[in-house]
């Protein structure tokens, strides 16, 4: 039987209904780049979502952030941690705020997904700061890779459409059987959603080829490795999503060219691994 895929504007639609949070990444990567903008300016934008910075409070608070006495506002925790470390708390509160549904149709649950998503985004993150690399981009990209998924579990539940979960379905690999359900994959949808949302094509394209090693845009492709990576660091302790286990294998001249040595790998894996436990119990 054919499957007619939604139409783009039916999952832009959808997208609309998901927490505003990744849209709040853009505006605060503008901020930051903005010689012009101070500390009050990003306060101000994070109060705009105020379970995003309820969420931001409670993470700074975290002893992953070492605070130093509690922290009680959005002005507070934005003071303490400063412009190096407020997108990467506000990029985790993100995550979490994000992950909060389940995403039945895939036989994801909502920690699953969240996990999986914070242990990815802290690894790219790592792994593009030891390759001298833009370590928001890859970081950004780490947090919504997964953007797609969320549109269309979403759509399945508002249409009440009728299909076998990714699990039960024996299919095994995630993108045949988006195929099949839904006539569209989730890295389609990504792209719709997040150009639709103003985030740049360093961090759009490796999102959407986040299952191929091949790259429309090769200036990209040294963050679609990091992100390859960081999914199989994910996989390898024990917070991998099910349908993603084969990932293309990164080859030595793929490392190689992304500035990366096995044993920068291993190190990012093991600092991924050690930040995510240590921000766990604020989540």
């Amino acid at each position: 039987m054919t499957v007619v895929a939604p139409s783009r504007e039916k999952l832009l639609l959808v997208a609309q209904q998901l927490p505003a949070s990744p849209q709040v990444l853009v505006h605060l990567s503008e901020l930051l780049t903005d010689v012009n903008s101070g500390l009050d300016d990003v306060a101000v934008l994070l109060r705009r979502d105020t379970a995003l910075a309820a969420r931001v409070i409670r993470i700074s608070n975290s002893v992953a952030f070492g605070m130093c006495g509690r922290v009680e506002t959005v002005e507070d925790a934005v003071n303490r941690v400063g412009y190096a470390e407020i997108y990467r708390l506000v990029g985790l509160a993100t995550a979490a705020q994000m992950a909060e549904l389940n995403l039945s149709v895939y036989g994801i649950t909502g920690p699953q997904l969240r996990d999986n998503t914070l242990v990815v985004a802290l690894a790219v993150e790592a792994l593009a700061t030891r390759a001298g690399a833009d370590s928001r981009v890859a970081y950004t990209a780490g947090l919504l890779r997964s953007t797609g998924k969320l549109v269309l579990d979403r759509y399945a539940r508002k249409t009440n459409l009728s299909c076998e979960s990714l699990t039960a379905s024996g299919m095994g690999h995630l993108l045949n059987w988006e195929q099949a359900t839904f006539g569209c994959t989730n890295i389609e949808v990504a792209q719709w959603v997040l150009s639709g949302w103003r985030f740049p094509r360093s961090i759009v394209e490796p999102i959407c080829h986040q299952y191929s090693a091949a790259m429309e845009l090769p200036d990209h492709a040294q963050t679609g490795t990091f992100l390859r990576l960081a999914c199989t660091i994910a996989h390898d302790a024990g917070f991998g999503l099910f349908g993603e286990r084969d990932l293309p294998e990164t080859t030595s001249a793929a490392l190689l060219a992304a500035g990366l040595t096995p044993s920068q790998v291993e190190e990012s894996a093991e600092e991924a691994k050690a930040s995510f436990e240590a921000l766990r119990s604020s989540l």
